[in-house]
């Protein structure tokens, strides 16, 4: 049983002790009524000298959708450079070909068509959209970066290919364009019947936002007499194809606030005469955002000489910032305390709170193994509760 410290000497009846803890009860389930303690009131009497705790509500899922989204746009403007892969998350692509060579032109360049042969394949080499600086005055990154070379071969039977596929970033005002990644690769197989067989993938984080590409000392290996492993009748064609595909994440500087509100809360204090209140939750994160506490909104009801009731914000408490909410990911929720203190001005109590507005900083997270965002991830506030330390006081019967 809590404790309990009686200011008031008289004697407290049973019945009137069982009154008590009814209203105990309507407290602790946190029901939007007041406790009517007028009539016969000539004493007070402090409760849970300790501390007791009054269960609120859950908020959420909130997600990236809502967090980037409904109030700064951020996402509509992103529109035209990011879409959603079909497991959710926020994604750049790009796809492009080289010129096709058709078995028939190549065949009447070969010396001898009966025997197999090592053909020359024109170099080539492409420019990716200019988006990765669109996403930077945005906020955001591209992590990681995936390149993919595929190759088509019409024929009936396996060719091989070699060549050496590098890598170019995208120029900016602090480093020039450079070369990422010069790699060969011999004689990779294609097997018959391929349209888009990978010969070639990379995958990095460290990288710098691709821009181009360049494909070079291309060789075919061809079978002995291609025309008639050709099912076109010539008209096939052997061709290569690239595809570019970066996930987006949140960069190291990204220039937004948001603001997290707690409605229809309810919490009647004022009756209580409370000088000081923990909001306290457990907030499970699966997006790769780390929010800080900037500042906390509290509003109250007040009614005007009319009696129309209003909510608006209250500067008679404080409120303790700078808590931070964890980043996660998607495969490993971060599970992070927060404890917002509330504290009256001198010589006054804490009203009853009808609203909260969390005012978050949105931040690049540190150490997480999984950086890509997604609009399928979700952020809770669980167990969403009030304490209250150094007892509550009521009128006693």
């Amino acid at each position: 049983m809590l404790p309990c410290s009686v200011i008031n000497d008289t004697a407290v009846k049973t019945n009137k002790v069982y009154l008590l803890f009814l209203a105990l009860g309507a407290l602790w389930a946190c029901e939007n009524m007041a406790y009517d303690v007028s009539g016969g009131v000539d004493s007070e009497i402090t409760l849970f000298s300790d501390q007791v705790s009054l269960p609120i509500a859950d908020i959420g899922p909130l997600t990236p959708k809502q967090l980037l989204g409904d109030d700064s746009d951020i996402l509509d403007g992103l529109s035209d450079y990011v879409t959603e892969d079909e497991d959710g998350y926020l994604v750049v692509e790009n796809n492009g070909a080289s010129e096709e060579q058709y078995v028939v032109m190549l065949a009447y360049t070969l010396s001898n068509p009966l025997i197999p042969n090592d053909v020359s394949f024109a170099d080539f080499s492409g420019t990716m959209e200019d988006k990765a600086s669109v996403l930077n005055t945005f906020g955001f990154s591209l992590s990681p970066q995936l390149f993919t070379l595929t190759a088509a071969n019409p024929l009936t039977e396996d060719i091989a290919v070699s060549g050496k596929m590098s890598l170019l970033s995208l120029a900016d005002a602090d480093n020039p364009s450079e070369t990422l990644l010069s790699q060969e690769f011999t004689k990779v197989t294609v097997p018959s019947g391929s349209k888009e067989a990978e010969i070639f993938h990379i995958e990095r984080s460290d990288w710098r936002p691709l821009s181009g590409y360049k494909l070079e000392n291309l060789f075919l290996h061809l079978p002995a007499s291609i025309l008639e492993k050709d099912p076109a009748s010539g008209f096939g064609s052997f061709s290569f194809a690239y595809h570019y595909k970066s996930y987006l994440s949140l960069g190291s500087d990204f220039p937004l606030s948001i603001p997290a509100e707690i409605k229809d809360l309810n919490l009647q204090l004022a009756q209580y005469r409370v000088k000081e209140a923990k909001i306290c939750t457990e907030v499970s994160n699966e997006i790769p955002i780390t929010l800080v506490l900037d500042s906390v909104d509290v509003y109250v009801d007040e009614a005007d000489a009319d009696g129309n009731v209003s909510t608006v914000k209250t500067d008679k408490v404080s409120v303790t910032p700078g808590l931070t909410i964890s980043a996660g990911c998607t495969s490993n929720p971060k599970i992070s305390p927060l404890e917002i203190i509330i504290k009256a001005d001198d010589g006054t109590t804490i009203p009853d709170i009808s609203a909260l507005t969390l005012n978050l900083s949105i931040k690049a997270p540190v150490g997480v193994a999984d950086p890509r965002i997604g609009l399928n991830q979700r952020l809770y506030f669980n167990n969403l509760r009030a304490t209250v330390s150094g007892g509550i006081t009521i009128q006693s019967l």
